[in-house]
């Protein structure tokens, strides 16, 4: 990624090891009145580079003026709006990283990841009571006028010096599931999402004149791509709705009319948006790319959305985790991939080459280097690894093991517990699970930690939960249950049903919930997963 000052000379923070932050600077001095957000709500205010530049400034020293020592990390308890970017931009300025929570989870979630975290300040909507949810930590308010500098007469506070902060420091904690039954943070530092954006400098062609949509949850590491592909290159940003989000007609027309060009999405949800596509033949001229990533790919989708489209869109496929910085390989659809379903390598399941920086390797149960054609299961190296778990320690020198490579050097790799097969001509594909962790929607689940919330539901006997792919095909989770005895399966459902809606975020939640009269076992007289699941699927 080239950034330059305004002269067009490469910047200074482009010369030295930039933070993220910088990088976002770079741009708003190359050029601050190019529009860096765009608010589709209300009357679809455009706001610049220097005026984002200004508003993350006086948060930041908000900030600090609560928070005096950098390193902390803060909390961003704020519903879906263009002020979550400035929050963690001003958060990163202000020295510290910031921790996504969202006020649509369970309030016993949001406080476990507070107090789990260690959070020193919290940001949150005006008129939220910060205290009912996470006591004992201080809040601010992100208002407009905080954002404008309308509380003050002083003005940008343009004289606080800068913090220093190095590419090594911490940028975010984003808490994934974990299959103990509480969630486990993940800290990614700001040098592994530089690595990404120059790892996919080599695989599009983005520029400043895009037009991004940050579809998802800030707490979805998604979220990460989408805010930084698109400023880190002076490209415009748009934060869509959430009523939007949830309706593929409106994101049709947000797409059209807005000439989005660069599109991130999961293709369980992309499925929607192609088929509202093809039912009111509408085509989006300008979108230059759908960017794929968590699951493997509808092939139908993408057909269908080139009958009204054409080939103006192009199509990639990425697989990453958090714990590796969102994408770790990259594969471009082709068009033979579009009419080979079925076949090996599968296209829908081709996850394609590494990312430049990011080692791939195949591991047997014993340990040895897969050979190509077998099934192995996947570790990645490079740069942008993450820390590790916050507070975790044994369960990051489990997960991010050290080996010796060729040279005898060694380094330090991620164990994914995704399983994939190396194909003669290089290519990755994706082979499922070495353990319960699944993804729905392409948020990674541990049926272990949904299981732990719900057997603790008075009256339930045994509990396993499942993916099954219902009958139109799409990946969801399945509580299947026993009653103790004496108590009605009826009301145990509902039970069930309550607890998980109230202590689960609701990407988590089950689709459905099945009383069966015994759980099957296998031969050792364990539960029979598969069994349960063969039971279901299509069901």
């Amino acid at each position: 990624m080239v950034t330059t000052d305004e002269n067009g000379e490469p910047s200074q923070a482009q010369s030295a090891a930039p933070c993220l932050h910088d990088l976002f600077t770079a741009q708003a001095v190359r050029g601050p009145d190019a529009p860096a957000l765009i608010d589709v709500e209300g009357v679809g205010r455009v706001v610049s580079y220097r005026e984002l530049a200004g508003m993350s400034d006086r948060l930041a020293a908000a900030i600090r003026a609560l928070m005096p020592e950098a390193g902390g990390r803060v909390g961003l308890y704020l519903r879906r709006g263009p002020h979550v970017v400035a929050a963690i931009l001003a958060v990163f300025k202000a020295g510290c990283s910031y921790v996504p929570l969202d006020p649509g989870y369970p309030a016993d979630r949001v406080r476990f990841m507070a107090e789990d975290s260690g959070l020193g300040l919290l940001l949150t909507d005006p008129g939220i009571d910060a205290g009912l949810v996470v006591p004992g930590v201080t809040a601010l308010e992100v208002t407009d006028t905080l954002l404008e500098g309308r509380e003050s007469a002083a003005g940008p506070p343009s004289a606080l010096p800068a913090v220093p902060v190095t590419p090594e420091d911490p940028a975010y904690v984003i808490y994934t599931s974990g299959s103990s039954g509480r969630p486990k943070g993940v800290e990614v530092p700001h040098r592994a999402v530089t690595a990404l954006l120059e790892a996919c400098d080599e695989v599009f062609d983005l520029t400043s004149d895009d037009v991004w949509t940050m579809f998802h949850s800030h707490c979805f590491d998604f979220s990460v791509w989408e805010i930084w592909g698109a400023l880190s290159r002076g490209a415009a940003l748009i934060v869509v709705p959430t009523d939007v989000a949830r309706s593929p007609e409106s994101t049709l027309e947000l797409i059209v009319e807005q000439g989005v060009t660069v599109f991130n999405q999961v293709p369980s949800v992309f499925r929607y948006l192609s088929r509202a596509a093809l039912a009111a033949q509408k085509s989006a001229p300008e979108l230059r790319y759908v960017i794929f990533g968590g699951e493997s790919v509808d092939l139908q989708a993408v057909r269908d959305w080139r009958t009204v489209n054409g080939g103006t869109t192009a199509f990639v496929n990425m697989y990453g985790v958090t714990e590796a910085t969102v994408f770790s390989t990259f594969h471009h659809l082709t068009e033979a991939d579009l009419t080979r379903e079925g076949c090996s390598p599968d296209p829908a399941r081709t996850i394609g080459r590494p990312l430049a920086g990011t080692t791939a390797l195949l591991m047997t149960e014993d340990g040895k280097p897969a050979a190509p054609g077998e099934i192995g299961e996947l570790y990645l190296a490079g740069d942008q690894l993450a820390i590790g778990y916050v507070g975790r320690p044994a369960l990051t020198s489990q997960r991010y093991p050290e080996c010796g490579g060729q040279d005898e050097v060694p380094r330090r790799l991620y164990r994914t517990g995704d399983l994939a097969v190396l194909h003669p001509d290089g290519t990755l594909e994706f082979a499922g699970r070495a353990d319960d962790q699944v993804k729905i929607n392409g948020y990674r689940i541990e049926a272990g930690e949904v299981e732990t919330v719900l057997r603790a539901t008075e009256g339930v006997g045994e509990l396993v939960v499942v993916p099954v792919d219902s009958r139109i095909g799409e990946r969801i989770l399945v509580a299947c249950y026993t009653a103790a005895q004496g108590v009605r399966p009826q009301e145990l459902n509902q039970r069930l049903v309550a607890r998980a809606r109230t202590r689960l975020p609701s990407f988590m939640v089950p689709a459905r919930f099945a009383h069966l009269p015994a759980l099957p076992l296998n031969a050792s007289g364990k539960t029979d997963r598969r069994a349960v699941a063969e039971q279901l699927s299509g069901a």
